[in-house]
């Protein structure tokens, strides 16, 4: 992975193979989901896969990182609300949404196409789904250099995931992985 030669670091173990598997939930999408136009986002140590057709992220991968500077609440807050969205969407089956980060900014992770309506309890650790999935954030935002990568499960044409699955690779050793319902 290109990641880890501009990091001039060694790809732990676990991760050999991991682009095979990247292209395999690629296909996977696109066996899925019809007519679409996925394009890799690569941002020297964070990469998107990105569809184009359906504006989504479909599998964000990086490795983690000290944040560069403060959370930029002004710049988020011009963000789109994505409760709105979300209850325009959904309708009756709505859930009250944060703009979820799939790589956190505690991580290093980016605003921009970083962000998706996300459960507010899972986003905030407020359920006990929630409360696992931010203990997984922690181990790659307290452990710069953890690689860690978050896919979007989609069940419709909206840009919000029905499932997401987490991966943190703890100590460059042991895969921590779940899903999570998003809807």
């Amino acid at each position: 992975m290109r990641m880890y030669e501009s990091l001039r670091r060694d790809l732990p173990m676990p991760l050999v193979g991991f682009e095979d598997e990247v292209s395999e939930w690629c296909n996977a999408y696109v066996g899925t989901h019809k007519d679409v136009d996925l394009v890799e986002v690569n941002l020297e140590v964070a990469v998107y896969w990105f569809d184009l057709v359906f504006e989504r992220v479909v599998i964000a991968y990086g490795v983690s990182s000290v944040p560069d500077a403060p959370r930029d609440v002004a710049r988020i807050r011009r963000f789109p609300d994505v409760s709105i969205g979300v209850n325009k969407t959904m309708g009756e089956n709505s859930f009250e949404a944060d703009r979820g980060h799939f790589l956190s900014h505690a991580a290093g992770g980016e605003l921009d196409i970083n962000l998706f309506p996300q459960r507010r309890e899972l986003n905030r650790g407020w359920s006990s789904a929630g409360k696992h999935f931010r203990r997984m954030e922690k181990i790659a935002a307290e452990n710069p250099g953890t690689f860690h990568f978050h896919r979007a499960l989609y069940d419709d044409d909206t840009w919000i995931p029905a499932t997401l699955e987490y991966g943190v690779l703890k100590d460059d050793r042991e895969w921590l992985i779940e899903r999570f319902a998003n809807k």
